[in-house]
């Protein structure tokens, strides 16, 4: 309900698009997917691809191979909605994945590196291939970077 204080909608779509535009002129990010992989790029000293969407993969690092990154962010509604989906379609394109998790103001609230065979092991056992934070993280082979991750954060 609009009261005399509340902004219109498209006011607030206009600012948004503002910042958008901003962090895409000023950072080269356009969206949440792209701030993910920048943050863990600089958190592991991998390369960021020009365009991973093509290749599979979003990242390389000579440690890792070819990183594949996925993030979500906590819905507004108050959820702590954390799964990150592996698609079949990427099996075999990367050689490790990071799911990384932002509260509602992206703030980071966990990221871990977890390799190829792991994750898509337990991807498989869900129908829609979508993984919880608290399964993925627990895997044998993962390295919590959430630390890292977190300085990268704060650098920026």
């Amino acid at each position: 309900m609009e009261t005399t204080n509340t902004p219109r909608m498209s006011a607030l779509f206009r600012q948004l698009a503002a910042v958008e535009q901003q962090l895409w002129e000023h950072f080269g990010v356009k969206d949440q997917g792209q701030y993910a992989a920048q943050l863990v790029a600089q958190a592991l000293g991998a390369r960021k691809l020009a365009n991973g969407v093509n290749k599979g993969y979003d990242l390389h690092h000579d440690l890792y191979g070819r990183i594949e990154v996925r993030s979500r962010r906590y819905p507004l509604d108050g959820r702590r909605e954390d799964r990150a989906q592996v698609p079949v379609v990427k099996a075999g394109h990367f050689d490790h994945f990071v799911h990384l998790v932002f509260d509602q103001t992206f703030s980071v609230v966990g990221a871990y590196v977890c390799p190829h065979d792991r994750i898509c092991e337990l991807a498989a056992a869900s129908k829609n291939r979508c993984i919880r934070y608290a399964d993925g993280v627990v895997l044998p082979g993962v390295i919590d970077i959430t630390g890292a991750v977190r300085q990268a954060q704060a650098a920026t």
